[in-house]
């Protein structure tokens, strides 16, 4: 089954499509690629587009960005961020969207990467953690499940966490080690307003 045309030509983009595009605007904002207020522009755009040249043109100048493959059909693109502490630390809280797949890293550093309050844009998110000599706590809210396997040498990975949340809810798989180090996985209310 065809994908509906639309009166110019360009074939219709799906929800998951502008969502896609949302998590690869945000990726270029973290890495520095958009300032913050053309990032809220573009991704208002997002939101609303209808069709694959309307998202093309929202990341044209992104490098390697782009709805649609070689055949002119879609490209999901797999989100991907890294998340680094090198004798410094990183956290990631508050209201933002969760890749796909996420790595993290503390060498002599530490991080915090709150999903209390995260928009997921998969059913299934995937996060790597690695800590040397540092540390890392992942809050998870209570209705998430979570599969977690991970290995301390000379440290702790805590797996005192994984189980499941409600049926439905998103899936955290973590996995990684740490050396000299931890990596901390807690189940955590939301704070009430």
């Amino acid at each position: 089954m065809s994908t509906p045309a639309s009166p110019n030509g360009s074939m219709r983009a799906a929800d998951t499509d502008r969502i896609h595009m949302a998590q690869l605007l945000a990726d270029a904002a973290a890495h520095g690629l958009l300032p913050l207020n053309e990032y809220e522009d573009r991704l208002t755009r997002a939101y609303a587009a209808q069709t694959y040249d309307e998202l093309d043109r929202l990341s044209a100048d992104l490098p390697g960005a782009s709805s649609r493959g070689l055949t002119g059909g879609p490209v999901r693109p797999a989100p991907s961020t890294m998340l680094l502490a090198i004798m410094s630390g990183f956290e990631r809280r508050g209201r933002w969207n969760v890749p796909k797949r996420l790595t993290t890293f503390a060498l002599f550093g530490g991080g915090v990467v709150d999903l209390r309050y995260a928009d997921f844009t998969s059913p299934e998110v995937e996060i790597r953690s690695y800590s040397i000599f540092g540390g890392q706590t992942i809050l998870v809210p209570p209705e998430v499940n979570v599969d977690l396997r991970g290995v301390g040498v000379m440290g702790s990975f805590d797996h005192s966490v994984s189980g499941d949340g409600s049926p439905g809810a998103p899936c955290v798989r973590i996995r990684g080690f740490s050396l000299w180090g931890s990596v901390g996985v807690k189940r955590k209310q939301r704070k009430s307003s």
